[in-house]
């Protein structure tokens, strides 16, 4: 959809998918470039100028605002408008003063509805008004904060966060005079232009005549500087038949008008609340790398002899030596799933559901495929409240995942792209068994697709590393894992098969096999699967076994000597770099900036190690200050919800606590990419490492 706003007299839009809708757009002070559908409606989306990529187009009098998860596209009615939105968009990530000359609304487009004129006029006088006392309000909180700071500095081993809040106070009381002050001349513009209209003796059956060219004649004081804030407005929303960035305002055949105050707003897109606009396109040039910055480091074998202690033991609860671990993170192995989500922007093409479930078996038997290269060693354990987040603009969706829990250790997980939306929450366990560890994750993965009402749900079975002790190591997924769409009633059973063949010390020399049979809603057996998780998967066509239609080919891992670099896949060295996506645009919680996964990756196996147990006695300490104090350390980005598909002893109920009989799960509360957007993570989030 094409958003259009007004800047007074400067025209803008959003790229989405169906058309173009006016909307209330603001500059802020702190550089925070936000809309919504009216003065004193809820903020649908928001960018950092200063965390964002801008570009324009004179000639077209565009301007393009990326900010690696949203695309603003600018076109303004005039070129000298196109001057002033690039003056004040470099006045700001200049880090210098904004002066712009800009005129009021003209009448044109503040009071194109004449009947509805003297209503918008004095919400502008009340919007105005209100941002005062906001501003007024925030001065007493600042003051407030002083007061917490000045006990805060009477406690010992505080004076790293006293100086912290300082600077932030001293921020929030500039932030406030300029809001304060701009606030007071937003309050006189619209007061002045109210006044005008008044004295100019023009009666709403008059104003079909009042031009925007002579509207400095009528009014010649209406002209203003503005310092701080540039606001914009349109009281319509419309639905224009062209989309194309050369169409001019008002250009084209107007087809529908969609104003509607109560309804929904159209960045909600098929019922899929994007939380912002999707258009990841422009940032997928950025060059991602094609190797570690080392090959792989540490001797498993020194490990053996702390397995051999611990045979049946959840390994994932025990301080296990760093030669043990591969230089990535759960978090980032959650993300991993996701390698081949192509699938799954296919199953949202398809009409006919029993194929959408195909598409979403095979989505979920291809998260094994990478891990046939892997050389039997265990990912980082997360600290509590870690994230990891994943936009991948080449293949249209973003990720963040969170660990939520500690013991026993749960990460959540949440990927959204136009097509689909997928989430997780799982445990995750390890366990050696004298010649072969076990990876057990625990939980239920969820699938959703754009356009239907299909409602997805998986398991996983178990994978295997044999042969620890002796002989030719192996990794092998063997179980079975069930598919449900719960909308038709319809699912799947695919079973993956144990190897056979080989020696007593080889690998097997057939292994990895998958059956899927897929069932209709009665119990029908209706389509079959057949292939390998780590090569190809094929559909029986009319259950013929003779007669095979080819479904999904493994990538090749796309690196070179990819057995000297952990067994990675190309998809996976990239999970662990910081890219100009996420280049000073990360939580100090991102994975990315964790000290002794980063050392391990480079190759600096002993200092990696000093840092590990560096963090993890960290991360005690901290966890035995919550508890002194009673202060619940909660996950940031995911809340505990009910969950109709969950095991109702998958979360169990508190100590005391009767079991209520119906599942829970960690799911995303919906604020991750509206912090990292306007570039304002929460002021109580802490160093983990």
């Amino acid at each position: 959809m094409h958003e259009k706003f007004r800047k007074r007299n400067i025209d803008a839009k959003i790229t989405h998918t169906l058309g173009w809708a006016k909307r209330w757009f603001q500059l802020s002070p702190s550089g925070v470039l936000s809309y919504s559908t009216s003065p004193n409606s809820v903020t649908r989306g928001s960018i950092q100028i200063m965390l964002a990529t801008i570009s324009s187009n004179p000639d077209q009098r565009l301007i393009h605002i990326d900010s690696g998860t949203m695309l603003y596209h600018l076109k303004t009615l005039t070129s000298e408008d196109h001057d002033k939105w690039t003056a004040a968009f470099r006045a700001y990530r200049s880090g210098g003063s904004i002066e712009i000359q800009d005129d009021l609304p003209t009448a044109a487009g503040m009071l194109d509805d004449p009947v509805n004129q003297q209503d918008t006029i004095e919400k502008g006088v009340k919007s105005a008004a209100a941002l005062r006392n906001s501003a007024i309000r925030l001065g007493d909180n600042i003051d407030v904060l002083r007061a917490l700071l000045d006990q805060l500095s009477h406690v010992p081993g505080t004076k790293d966060l006293s100086q912290k809040i300082v600077a932030l106070s001293q921020q929030l009381e500039r932030d406030q005079k300029s809001i304060q002050s701009n606030a007071e001349e937003q309050q006189k513009h619209w007061t002045s232009f109210r006044n005008g209209i008044a004295s100019s003796g023009q009666h709403n059956d008059d104003l079909d005549d009042f031009e925007p060219t002579n509207y400095d004649s009528v009014h010649p004081s209406m002209s203003a500087r503005s310092s701080v804030s540039e606001q914009f407005f349109d009281a319509e929303d419309i639905i224009l038949s062209g989309g194309d960035d050369n169409d001019s305002f008002g250009g084209g055949e107007e087809a529908e008008d969609t104003t509607n105050e109560d309804s929904s707003d159209d960045d909600d897109v098929n019922g899929h609340d994007t939380e912002g606009s999707l258009e990841l396109s422009i940032a997928g040039d950025c060059v991602r790398r094609n190797r570690l910055p080392s090959h792989a480091v540490g001797d498993v074998g020194s490990a053996l002899s702390v397995f051999r202690k611990n045979v049946g033991k959840d390994l994932s609860t025990i301080a296990m030596p760093i030669s043990m671990n591969e230089p990535l993170n759960m978090l980032q192995r959650a993300c991993e799933d996701l390698e081949y989500s192509e699938v799954l922007n296919k199953a949202a093409t398809l009409s006919d559901s029993m194929e959408r479930l195909m598409h979403v078996a095979i989505f979920a038997v291809s998260s094994f495929a990478s891990s046939q290269y892997r050389t039997g060693r265990k990912p980082f354990n997360p600290m509590m409240n870690e994230t990891y987040e994943n936009i991948r603009p080449d293949k249209g969706f973003r990720f963040v995942a969170e660990k939520v829990s500690h013991n026993p250790l749960i990460i959540a997980a949440h990927a959204e792209a136009k097509a689909y939306k997928y989430w997780q929450c799982t445990k995750i366990k390890s366990k050696f068994w004298g010649k072969s560890m076990e990876f057990m994750t625990e939980g239920v993965f969820h699938v959703t697709l754009t356009g239907h009402d299909d409602h997805f749900t998986y398991n996983k079975p178990s994978s295997w590393m044999r042969n620890m002790i002796a002989g030719e190591k192996y990794l092998e997924t063997a179980g079975e894992m069930q598919i449900t769409n719960h909308t038709t009633g319809e699912y799947a059973t695919v079973a993956f098969k144990e190897g056979t063949g080989g020696g007593l010390f080889g690998a097997p020399s057939n292994r990895n096999d998958v059956v899927a049979t897929f069932y209709d809603a009665k119990g029908k057996k209706c389509r079959r699967i057949v292939g390998k998780w780590s090569d190809k998967l094929a559909e029986e066509v009319d259950m013929n076994k003779r007669k095979l239609s080819v479904l999904w080919t493994a990538n090749p891992p796309g690196i070179e000597d990819y057995t000297k670099y952990y067994g990675f896949t190309r998809f996976c060295v990239e999970l662990n770099e910081i890219t100009d996506i996420e280049r000073n645009k990360l939580p100090i919680t991102d994975t990315r900036y964790r000290p002794d996964q980063r050392l391990y990756e480079n190759g600096l196996a002993d200092e990696a190690d000093t840092e590990k147990q560096r963090i993890e006695q960290r991360q005690r300490e901290r966890r035995k200050e919550f508890a002194d104090k009673g202060i619940a350390w909660n996950p940031r980005w995911f809340t505990i919800q009910p969950d109709h598909y969950a095991d109702p002893l998958f979360i169990p109920p508190s100590e005391g606590q009767p079991t209520s009989g119906e599942g829970q799960s960690f799911q995303y509360t919906g604020q991750y990419w509206q912090a990292r957007e306007s570039g304002q993570w929460p002021s109580d989030m802490f160093e983990l490492w």
